[in-house]
């Protein structure tokens, strides 16, 4: 579960940005006595603001972090490029999160050289250290602080922890007794953008859970195309011959093993033999079967961000979505938003945090879907830096105040200033034909 995050000095961000989940109801450290995380904080944290304000740039510093844990080499040093103090600075990320019902805080500074600093804190009446690291560009392995609770082969993990290395991933690699599965927690984290490759991953995620839980899974799908109003009667997984040539290229690709022979992964050839049947019903009242290329963006889209929001919702994840609206009529939006925040359903304290431009979401009519702890602004700044603040953050957003309306008005900030009058004067004025 995530309960805050900071950075700074990443690309926009210049200066310290902080999206903080919990409830101001939390005082302490840890959850009171008959209370819970998922008590404890928000479900969903949506961001607005302008186009280039920040907003996917956020999303990205998470994931980035996340793919560093994950072994990922040479990302985190990202620094804001329009100050030179802020080019040779490092970059700094703070991460509060939950692992096995405990709380974790989890820090790293970045240089172009590599990692500078690097820590691990768990809470309980109050901050105990697992580990602090330290390094610096010329050391060939890093200082380890270890905490008195921490067990594991730390030594072992230090030895082969290079400055280009966090020492929370190869802990992972290395599978450490305390600090892997903290590690393997951070990393549960699943992020939609919506490129060619992302809805391929998803569409073939879908696949893989109809072939190994048929029923199951046949029954949902089908649910999924008929909740968004798709005139989809019914999903199919369909078993594909391939051609004798893709079988050779792909042969080729994977190239020969220790024993000289060439094998084409299991679950690869399996990706390759199956496909999505979509089944609609015709004007003429026929049935008919149509595959993926068929089917609209919107339709894709749907299935591919909901899918990994049952994932989320199933195991009790944290889904980053940039553009949740994207192709999505506002209707499904809001419907996936209400799935984190039911509490029925999300019982496992999954949270979705998302970029989108659908201000309807703030509306009150006819009920209110997003409070104002839930709402996160970007804004930039003249010189090109980023600030994100909370809509809580304005005391004048009460219960029942009407926020769609106040932040198109920009009564909070965070909107485009949009001026065409260049772009109207130079076509009024024509162009010149090529």
């Amino acid at each position: 579960m995530l309960l805050d995050f900071s950075v700074v000095n990443y690309r926009c961000f210049a200066d310290e940005a902080v999206l903080d989940l919990t409830r101001s109801s939390l005082k302490t450290l840890t959850p009171r006595p008959g209370s819970s995380w998922e008590d404890e904080t928000w479900r969903v944290a949506a961001l607005y603001g302008a186009n280039a304000s920040g907003k996917s740039t956020l999303l990205d510093a998470v994931e980035c972090l996340c793919d560093a844990v994950g072994g990922h080499r040479g990302l985190l040093h990202q620094p804001y490029l329009l100050d030179t103090k802020h080019t040779t600075a490092p970059t700094s990320y703070t991460i509060g999160f939950t692992h096995a019902d405990q709380r974790f805080r989890y820090s790293v500074k970045a240089h172009s050289w590599g990692v500078a600093r690097e820590e691990l804190w768990t809470a309980g009446p109050r901050w105990r250290r697992l580990f602090a690291r330290t390094q610096g560009p010329e050391d060939d392995t890093p200082v380890i602080d270890a905490g008195p609770t921490l067990r594991g082969a730390t030594a072992e993990v230090r030895r082969i922890t290079t400055v280009e290395d966090l020492f929370l991933a190869v802990a992972l690699r290395y599978r450490h007794e305390t600090l892997a599965p903290v590690a393997r927690s951070l990393r549960a984290m699943h992020s939609i953008h919506h490129s060619d490759m992302e809805r391929e991953r998803w569409l073939r995620w879908i696949m893989r859970h109809l072939d190994n839980r048929p029923t199951q899974w046949s029954e949902l799908s089908n649910a999924i195309a008929h909740a968004a109003d798709l005139g989809i009667t019914r999903v199919e997984l369909e078993e594909l011959e391939l051609a004798p040539q893709l079988l050779e290229n792909l042969r080729r690709l994977m190239g020969k093993d220790d024993k000289g022979e060439t094998r084409i992964p299991e679950e690869m050839l399996r990706d390759f033999q199956r496909s999505l049947v979509f089944a609609h019903t015709g004007a003429d009242g026929q049935e008919h079967r149509l595959d993926i290329s068929d089917q609209s963006q919107g339709t894709l889209t749907w299935f591919t961000t909901i899918g990994p929001a049952i994932e989320a919702l199933r195991l009790g994840q944290v889904l980053l979505v940039d553009e949740l609206d994207a192709s999505l009529h506002p209707a499904l939006t809001a419907e996936i938003v209400e799935m984190f925040k039911d509490t029925d359903l999300n019982r496992s304290g999954a949270q979705i945090v998302f970029t989108t431009h659908d201000t309807s979401l703030m509306d009150n009519s006819p009920t209110q879907l997003l409070e104002r702890d839930e709402i996160w602004m970007c804004e930039k700044h003249a010189d090109g830096s980023s600030e994100l603040f909370s809509l809580a953050d304005f005391t004048s957003t009460r219960k029942g105040t009407n926020k769609q309306r106040r932040y198109l008005v920009g009564a909070f900030g965070a909107v485009p200033r949009v001026d065409t009058s260049g772009i109207r004067r130079i076509l009024t004025e024509g162009l010149e034909e090529d």
